[in-house]
């Protein structure tokens, strides 16, 4: 023991511990003066400690719960427009700029590296940072996603999965008069449909007692790990390779992502066995006019992508996100916007009259989407479910931005927020309010209107569109949410079996407020209040 505090007491262990110590401060204080007076985007306003470390994010987005969103609204109005929100990152409110920022083709965008692995799906389309890389993983995925891809193939399995289980089982609760969640049930329904797209069967959540729903609140809580993995990447490869009692302690929420990819990689690590041993004589059908596979990861297991992009841990990190995405973010939506209809009797009445005007068991997406109302009741769904309400940062590599009177470096990460553009009063007038006449327009024909009304009708309509620029939901440009079109068929479908199934069932709201469908926290997706009991009805 003398012989120990003799060595850690000697002269030169002290000089070496208190030369790091010095260096080390050293350190610090060279990157707090760079980040402060010398960084590219040091003179864009914004307070000092953001500027200086990312833990100023960390304490409003690990600490305080998903907060950060809210901070930066406060930041908005206290600096401007364009603000500086951690020692990389700018935050623009300005609606005119979300065109710039999230540009189509012909502009090239990469994702922020540090936020991209947030799932641990850093290889997957979603968590893919560089522009062209992105864009050919995206391409091999395009085929099934195409309006044309979706009215053919996934229609007729959406209603036949509406009408004859959803809605049947509706039915029979009504006569129990128990209550139900219904985000349950339509986790349920957009589980089945992207699981029966992706791999050719679907998990049987319709058909179980329960709805399986310990799929959408697994999913769901784990996505709660998000802003941990940004601070901190080596912490989601480590759970993996730690023992499972220990994560479940630990960190539950991560446990949850990592039983998914391991139920994704026995899937398609069976559908990959199974491609080996038909040897090319899979079944084919049409898709877009292109020959492909019948399901998903069929196409992206026989496709064109070269050799490296059909590796069994780069699928699993493509399934993980295609799930979740086709799960969360429209069963939200049906969750949000079915309080809505629910709550007012106005808009309930007015829905389930235009859909007298269609047989909702056979009627198309496209026929749906002529019926006004319904159109501008989904409209303003979107604007208060928002589809994701993290911030989506993009970089622009080859050219400076222009906001305003500033000029963004190249390569700098920029982000904007979809709530702050959904509740902007000055594009939406009483903004906290769920108003479909918003979105609404006219629609007598030309010969039934004078001409003074006609002027005035197509004035509103063009007020309308140019509204429609500011409705991001699914993003916009090159990375925009490659499911839109599939969401889309859900919803209308979804909305159009549930308020037009006069006769089969009435459903009232149980014990459920506005506060239910509250957006609070921004774990990526929105989560609402944690003491929520959920959007619940009975069946009348």
């Amino acid at each position: 023991m003398d012989e120990y505090n003799h060595y850690y007491s000697s002269p030169v262990v002290l000089r070496m511990f208190f030369g790091g110590a010095i260096a080390s401060l050293i350190y610090l204080l060279g990157l707090a003066v760079y980040r402060l007076y010398f960084s590219p985007i040091a003179g864009f306003p914004g307070p000092k400690l953001a500027a200086l470390t990312l833990w100023y994010e960390l304490y409003y987005d690990v600490m305080c719960g998903g907060q950060y969103w809210v901070k930066i609204a406060e930041l908005h109005e206290q600096y401007g427009p364009i603000i500086r929100i951690n020692p990389y990152e700018l935050h623009v409110r300005d609606p005119d700029f979300h065109d710039v920022l999230y540009s189509g083709p012909g502009q090239r965008r990469d994702k922020w590296a540090w936020s991209a692995g947030m799932f641990g799906n850093s290889t997957s389309g979603f968590g893919t940072v560089p522009h062209d890389l992105h864009r050919m993983r995206r391409a091999a995925l395009s085929p099934f996603f195409g309006k044309q891809a979706i009215a053919r193939h996934m229609e007729p399995a959406i209603r036949e999965l509406l009408h004859g289980k959803l809605c049947a089982r509706f039915e029979r609760l009504r006569a129990t008069g128990e209550p139900l969640d219904v985000l349950w049930a339509y986790a349920a329904l957009t589980t089945d449909i992207i699981t029966l797209y992706a791999f050719r069967r679907s998990y049987g959540c319709l058909d179980a007692p329960d709805w399986l729903h310990e799929w959408p609140v697994a999913m769901v809580e784990g996505t709660k790990a998000c802003h941990v993995n940004k601070q901190f990447a080596w912490l989601h490869p480590l759970m993996r390779a730690t023992p499972e009692w220990i994560v479940k302690i630990v960190n539950p929420a991560v446990m949850h992502i990592i039983n998914l990819q391991r139920d994704l990689e026995r899937q398609i690590a069976a559908l990959m066995q199974e491609e080996e041993k038909t040897e090319g004589k899979k079944s084919k059908t049409q898709t877009d006019g292109q020959q492909q596979p019948t399901t998903i990861f069929h196409n992206l297991i026989h496709g064109d992508l070269p050799p490296e992009e059909k590796t069994l841990p780069r699928l699993v990190d493509e399934g993980q996100t295609m799930i979740a995405a086709g799960q969360e973010t429209t069963s939200f939506f049906l969750k949000t916007v079915t309080y809505y209809i629910l709550a007012d009797p106005a808009i309930h009445a007015r829905l389930r009259a235009e859909l007298r005007q269609v047989d909702v068991a056979t009627a198309s997406v496209a026929q749906l989407e002529r019926l006004p109302y319904l159109r501008a009741v989904v409209q303003e769904g979107h604007r208060f479910a928002h589809g994701v309400v993290g911030r989506l940062q993009r970089v622009a590599p080859d050219a400076a931005l222009r906001c305003g009177a500033w000029a963004i470096p190249a390569g700098t990460p920029v982000s904007m927020t979809a709530p702050l553009l959904h509740r902007d009063p000055a594009l939406f007038p009483d903004p906290d309010r769920f108003d479909p006449a918003r979105w609404l327009f006219g629609g007598r024909s030309s010969s039934a209107r004078g001409e003074e009304e006609a002027a005035e009708e197509d004035a509103r309509r063009r007020e309308v569109m140019a509204l429609e620029r500011f409705l991001v939901p699914f993003g916009k440009g090159t990375r925009q949410c490659l499911g839109i079109n599939l969401a889309t068929a859900e919803i209308y479908l979804t909305l159009a079996a549930v308020f037009g199934s006069e006769g089969r069932f009435e459903m009232e709201l149980y014990e459920t407020t506005e506060r239910d469908v509250e957006v609070v926290h921004d774990y990526f997706i929105p989560h609402g209040h944690a003491d929520s009991k959920g959007v619940r009805v009975v069946f009348k």
